[in-house]
């Protein structure tokens, strides 16, 4: 029986192989730099791999597919390496080149900054993305296609390069320009009539991930007390629009309550633009919505992987993008972590809502804490607390600004609306400066310390701990049992 277990796996275990093989394949080429698998053979090659894999279920081919897997990363991810070549001729030089503005541009009183895609250079079209820090410009928006010239310096994190102050020589906007954010700056102008600042540009964050607007103190202090994944579109914001969707639509039936929330998850990604966090967000939330509909489970990690290198192979920079590696890191903890402590101290109960968050927070924090720790070194030791006074009204939030915007001309309902959503966001800025003002409950170290990852180690040895005494004691209540009967039998 072990024998055939081994000899003919079940197909599902080849996929999470690819996956697992695309993601060391992206490690392995930014690493190394192969920027050499550019030919389409190798993609002939990998999906050949795998199809042999595939067919042929022994525990011997999954090597097979892992090394597809490989494949296929060292395929994508040489565009960019070679993308990043040619762009680091320029360094120190001056260059003119265009692109397109990748997501809501960054205006304060020091400028207007913003990510530049789909790169040309004199009509040459070149993988990556450029980081943008112009003067002060309230005119361009999300989807713009630009000129600029200036000198092109050395990139950093997941840019290519960075252009500081360059001269902006054309903006080109196809009409009637980019539909989904002419609505969504409607509708955040209808709701700025109603709410005031700095409330509105906190509710505006919620509800429509406009973040641009939000003061640096208060930017600050959300990141210093563990809330500002509230602020930053992805799942905490999809799952509310699930829950809304399926009390709504899944009463009638459950394929609308299906529909409507896959028609609410992208119409979510579209309006606040398709990033790292987000697409992982999206894709996750989809893939969870189709096994609830099909009646089946997905393992937290198969799904993990699955979407990791899915999004790796959109785009395999994410790897070293932080908003992805958080929000990874995040779900792992509230999926994996959370169950294996809630199963500790409630076993087969179910946890209340406070208990429920204090555990998702923990799981939560656990998982995210050496990477906040490497990048910005601190955490704060009290966003527990934080999260069980915001997080429970969080949705109410969202649903106050909305309805501030959609009932908008309605003389007294309007204002009504505006002023229990004004109430309500003041509460959440008082908790989040409070707390984020409670400098002793910081816990501080230089940042990029590699060694914080052993972190993950002692995660991983504690839970393996756990795993050892729980077989342990059911092998020991199987002899026992065993040794019961023996006894009935005598």
């Amino acid at each position: 029986m072990l024998r055939r277990l081994w000899d003919n796996l079940h197909r599902s275990f080849f996929v999470v192989a690819l996956a697992v093989g695309i993601i060391l394949g992206v490690i392995l080429s930014l690493v190394f730099r192969f920027n050499y698998f550019t030919s389409p053979i190798w993609l002939v090659l990998a999906g050949l791999l795998f199809l042999w894999a595939f067919l042929t279920p022994k525990v011997a081919f999954l090597v097979i597919a892992l090394i597809a897997g490989m494949i296929l990363a060292f395929v994508r991810a040489s565009s960019e390496l070679a993308g990043e070549a040619y762009i680091r001729q320029f360094y120190d030089k001056e260059v003119e080149l265009t692109g397109t503005i990748n997501g809501d541009p960054e205006t304060d009183e020091k400028g207007t900054k913003f990510k530049l895609s789909r790169l040309k250079f004199g009509g040459k079209a070149v993988a990556g993305d450029i980081y943008i820090s112009l003067r002060k410009n309230d005119e361009i928006a999300r989807s713009d296609e630009i000129t600029v010239k200036g000198k092109m310096r050395a990139g950093f994190g997941t840019y290519m390069g960075y252009m500081y102050q360059p001269k902006l020589l054309v903006i080109m906007r196809l009409e009637p320009g980019d539909l989904v954010l002419n609505l969504r700056n409607w509708f955040a102008k209808r709701i700025k009539q109603l709410i005031p600042e700095p409330e509105v540009n906190l509710g505006l964050s919620y509800l429509l991930g406009m973040r641009t607007g939000l003061e640096d103190e208060l930017d600050e202090n959300l990141r210093m007390v563990g809330l500002v994944h509230i602020v930053v579109a992805s799942g905490a914001h999809l799952s509310i629009l699930v829950e809304v969707a399926r009390k709504i639509f899944g009463k009638i039936s459950r394929f609308l309550g299906l529909l409507f929330s896959i028609i609410l998850i992208f119409g979510f990604m579209v309006m606040v633009g398709f990033t790292p966090s987000i697409m992982r967000a999206g894709v996750m939330t989809t893939l969870t919505l189709a096994a609830w509909y099909a009646g089946r489970k997905i393992a937290p990690w198969r799904l993990i992987l699955l979407v990791a290198a899915g999004t790796l192979l959109v785009n395999p920079n994410f790897i070293m993008n932080l908003g992805w590696l958080l929000s990874f890191a995040s779900f792992m903890g509230i999926m994996v972590i959370g169950p294996k402590l809630t199963k500790v101290f409630f076993g087969a109960r179910k946890p209340g809502f406070v208990a429920g968050t204090i555990i998702t927070t923990i799981s939560a924090t656990l998982m995210t804490l050496p990477i906040v720790l490497y990048y910005y070194g601190q955490v704060s030791l009290i966003s527990v607390v934080a999260n069980l006074l915001i997080l429970p009204t969080l949705s109410y939030a969202m649903g106050l600004v909305f309805l501030t915007g959609l009932f908008a001309g309605f003389s007294g309902v309007e204002k009504m609306l505006g002023f229990f959503a004004t109430k309500l966001l003041d509460y959440h800025i008082l908790v989040v400066n409070f707390f984020g003002e409670r400098a002793e409950f910081l816990v501080k170290i230089d940042p990029y310390q590699s060694w914080v990852f052993l972190i993950y180690g002692l995660i991983l040895g504690l839970f393996s701990l756990t795993f050892l005494k729980k077989r342990l004691k059911t092998r020991k209540c199987g002899k026992i049992k065993i040794s019961n009967n023996i006894k009935l039998l005598e």
